[in-house]
């Protein structure tokens, strides 16, 4: 019985202080987001080229991550400063994992949120792709 509260007050705690939630304004904007695999090699890491489109005049920082729901697989995520470009290089982050299904295609989405300086979401938007299509 001891043990059983112990580990209910423990979750509790967990659940209270161990939750960290992503902070997102309500007022938050839909961004466009497009990509393509072209001239991306399989399994290698770097992101594809990305353009984006209706980010806030606010934004300090976009956070930009690569998931395969497919295979429910994390690529990766990476933050960088926002200083106004619409067109996010091939392979400008070596951090994110490129798409490597081990099977059956993969499905991919690219999702990016728009923080400001207190970095919270002011603007989402993502686009999914098969690879290889």
């Amino acid at each position: 019985m001891k043990a059983s509260v112990c580990l209910l007050i423990i979750g509790l705690v967990f659940l209270a202080v161990g939750c960290e939630r992503e902070k997102v304004n309500p007022d938050a904007v839909a961004l466009s987001v497009a990509f393509s695999w072209k001239d991306l090699k399989p399994c290698g890491w770097g992101n594809p080229q990305i353009h984006i489109g209706g980010v806030p005049a606010e934004t300090e920082f976009l956070k930009i991550s690569m998931y395969d729901h497919a295979y429910r697989h994390d690529h990766g995520t990476v933050v960088v400063p926002y200083t106004g470009f619409e067109v996010i290089a091939k392979d400008q982050f070596k951090k994110i994992q490129g798409p490597c299904p081990p099977g059956s295609p993969g499905r991919y989405e690219i999702t990016i949120k728009a923080l400001d300086e207190n970095e919270a979401v002011i603007g989402i938007g993502g686009m999914e792709r098969i690879f290889p299509e």
